[in-house]
């Protein structure tokens, strides 16, 4: 796979994360790393998926506002 057809794909990823997670920034490092952060939250691992699955946990019973900005019970 092509350096541009890698950057189309993490930018596809970096969108649909920020879509799914609001109020979180998201990145790749040059060290191949995904990374997340949200106020003084920090996500990083090596796999996307493992940072998705990591942000919906902590997403679950976090004390900031969900996506539709209703404050979790």
């Amino acid at each position: 796979m092509g350096t541009q057809q890698t950057a189309w794909r993490d930018g596809d990823r970096l969108g649909e994360l920020s879509a799914e997670f609001t109020g979180w920034r998201f990145g790749r490092g040059g060290s191949g790393h995904w990374w997340a952060v949200r106020g003084n939250d920090l996500v990083r691992t090596p796999d996307v998926e493992e940072l998705r699955v990591r942000l919906q946990e902590m997403t679950a019973g976090s004390c900031y506002p969900n996506e539709s900005g209703k404050w979790p019970d």
